[in-house]
C-alpha cells in the first residue's frame, strides 16, 4: 500500500496571487486546461486527476533566479513542486501526485557553443532534436538519441542519464559528457557543480548526483556538455529466421570483439513486416537487426560495418550486408523509429511498453523469456506473445502489448501491472536493471528486491539530505 505524504491545503487563487508577486504574469498558467494538461502522465495506467488534485498553478520560469524564487516560496509554504519538461516519460517519473505547483522548464532555453573551450552550455527546456540540430550546424554530435527525440526535453534525458537508442558500449552515457551543472536545490539555493575544464574532477563531484538522479534532488537549470566532433557513418542490416538467432548474432559480436556500433536496433518479424509495409519496403524475410557504425573517416566506419557483418555471418543468418543506398537505409531506420505507432495502428488499441535488459551471456535465454512473458499472467495471456523491438546491441529489449480500446481501464491497468511484474522478474533473473527510463515510480518494488532495503534506504536518505521537507517531486518512490 502506498503511503503518500501530507501537505497543507491552499486556495489556488491565493497561491496564484502570491506567485504573481515573484514571477512575471507570462510565467504563470492559471487556466484549468493548462493546469490539468501539465498534471497528466502519458502512460496507459495513469492515475486519474480529480478536481481536488488539480495543480494550484503551472509556472514557466525563464531563468535560474525565477526557479530559485519559486522553490524558496514553495519550501516556505510546504507546497510540493513537480518538475516537468515535455511530459513524455513512459514510467511515471513526471507524474503529478498532490495538489501543488508544476514547474515547467520549457522556457529555460539558453544555448551557447564555446568552441574555444570545447563545450556547449544549454538549458533543460530544449527539445532534444533542437539541440541536436544546433550542434550539427557547427559540426558536432549530440551523444544521446532517444526514440522520442522530436518531443522529449533534454533536461529529462539528463536527469535519467539515458543514452536511449545508442549502444552504451560505443559511446557511454550522458554523464560521461557532462562537465557541470547549475542546479536549484529544493530550498531555493543555487549551486554550481563540476568544471569548465575538459579534465573532469576527481573524487566527489555533485554533478554525478544530479545526472541520473531521477529528478529527486534538485532542479537542473543549466547543463555544460563536452563537444563531440561529428563523425563519418556506415550502415548495415541482417535478417534472421527467428528471434533467438538474432540474439546469438549479437552475442557473437561481443565474443568476437567486433567494434560496437553507435546503434544496433531490433524488430521481430511481426513488427518488421508491419513497419516495412507502411514504408513501402519489400517484405522482410524474418526478424532483423539494423546497425550504424561510426569512425573518424568513411573508411574506418565502413571497416567497422564490415567487421560486424563478418561476425554476424558466423551465426545462422538469412542475409547480412552493408547498406550503401541511403534511401534504403532511411526507410529501414524510419521503420524502427516509427515502430511503436505502427504497432498501435495495426493493433487498434493503446500500448503498454516495458524494458528488459540482459547480460551478454544470458541474451538468448533472456530473449526467450521475453517472448514468453505472457505465461502465467491472466491478463497478458489473453493477448498472447508480445511484439518485440529494442536496442539489441545495447542488450535491451522492449516487449510491447496492445490493449484493446474496448477494454475497461481496470483491465488495462491489470495488464500494465502484470507487464511490469514480468519485467522485474526477468531483470532480476539476469542481474540487470533498466538502462533507459530511470529507477523509481513504477519500478520501486523491483528496485527494493533487486538491491535490498539497505540500498533503498540509503537512496531515500540522500533524498532527505537534499530535500528535507520532501517538496520536490514527492512520492516518486511510491512505497
Amino acid at each position: 500500500m502506498n503511503v503518500m505524504a501530507n501537505y497543507p491545503d491552499y486556495n489556488p487563487e491565493d497561491i496564484q496571487r502570491e506567485l504573481r508577486e515573484i514571477l512575471p504574469e507570462e510565467a504563470i498558467s492559471k487556466g484549468l486546461f493548462e493546469r490539468i494538461n501539465n498534471a497528466l502522465d502519458p502512460y496507459t495506467s495513469s492515475d486519474d486527476i480529480d478536481r481536488g488534485m488539480v495543480p494550484y498553478a503551472v509556472v514557466w520560469p525563464s531563468s535560474t533566479e525565477e526557479v530559485s524564487q519559486v522553490m524558496k516560496y514553495a519550501n516556505t509554504k510546504n507546497i510540493p513542486v513537480f518538475v516537468r519538461g515535455s511530459g513524455t516519460s513512459l514510467h511515471g517519473a513526471s507524474k503529478y501526485r498532490h495538489s501543488g505547483i508544476v514547474l515547467n522548464v520549457g522556457r529555460l532555453k539558453h544555448f551557447s557553443i564555446e568552441k574555444d573551450n570545447g563545450y556547449v552550455e544549454f538549458g533543460p527546456g530544449h527539445r532534444v532534436l533542437k539541440v541536436k540540430q544546433m550542434l550539427e550546424e557547427e559540426g558536432y554530435f549530440l551523444p544521446l538519441v532517444p526514440g522520442s527525440i522530436r518531443v522529449a526535453s533534454i533536461g529529462g534525458i539528463i536527469s535519467n542519464n539515458t543514452s536511449a537508442h545508442a549502444v552504451d558500449s560505443c559511446i557511454g552515457k550522458p554523464r560521461d559528457y557532462i562537465l557541470g551543472l547549475q542546479v536549484v536545490l529544493p530550498s531555493g539555493e543555487v549551486i554550481e557543480t563540476g568544471t569548465k575544464s575538459l579534465r573532469r574532477p576527481a573524487g566527489t563531484d555533485l554533478t554525478q548526483y544530479f545526472v541520473g538522479g531521477d529528478g529527486l534532488l534538485g532542479v537542473i537549470t543549466g547543463i555544460r556538455m563536452q563537444l563531440v566532433p561529428m563523425f563519418a557513418s556506415a550502415y548495415g542490416v541482417a535478417y534472421f529466421h527467428n528471434e533467438l538467432s538474432s540474439a546469438k548474432a549479437v552475442q557473437r559480436i561481443y565474443m568476437e570483439k567486433a567494434p560496437m556500433p553507435l546503434f544496433m536496433e531490433y524488430l521481430d518479424e511481426r513488427v518488421a513486416r508491419m513497419s516495412f509495409a507502411i514504408q513501402n519496403l519489400p517484405e522482410p524475410p524474418g526478424s532483423l537487426i539494423m546497425f550504424h557504425s561510426i569512425g573518424q573517416t568513411e573508411e574506418e566506419a565502413v571497416h567497422k560495418v564490415n567487421k560486424l557483418v563478418e561476425a554476424i555471418s558466423k551465426e545462422p543468418v538469412i542475409e547480412a550486408k552493408r547498406i550503401t543506398d541511403m534511401d534504403e537505409w532511411h526507410k529501414i531506420w524510419l521503420a524502427r523509429e516509427s515502430a511503436l505507432p505502427f504497432i498501435c495502428q495495426g493493433g487498434k488499441g493503446v500500448f503498454g511498453l516495458s524494458e528488459i535488459a540482459s547480460s551478454v551471456r544470458g541474451l538468448v535465454d533472456c530473449m526467450e523469456d521475453t517472448i514468453n512473458m505472457d505465461e502465467g499472467m491472466p491478463t497478458l495471456s489473453k493477448l498472447g506473445k508480445p511484439y518485440i523491438m529494442g536496442h539489441l546491441g545495447a542488450l535491451s529489449l522492449h516487449p510491447v502489448y496492445i490493449f484493446p480500446a474496448d477494454w475497461s481501464a481496470e483491465e488495462k491497468n491489470k495488464g500494465i501491472e502484470e507487464m511490469f511484474f514480468k519485467e522485474a522478474q526477468i531483470n532480476e533473473k539476469y542481474g540487470t536493471c533498466g538502462g533507459e527510463w530511470g529507477q523509481f515510480a513504477k519500478r520501486t518494488p523491483f528496485y527494493r528486491k533487486r538491491y535490498g532495503d539497505t540500498v533503498y534506504g540509503l537512496v531515500k536518505d540522500v533524498k532527505k539530505v537534499f530535500d528535507p521537507n520532501s517538496i520536490l517531486n514527492p512520492d516518486v518512490f511510491r512505497d
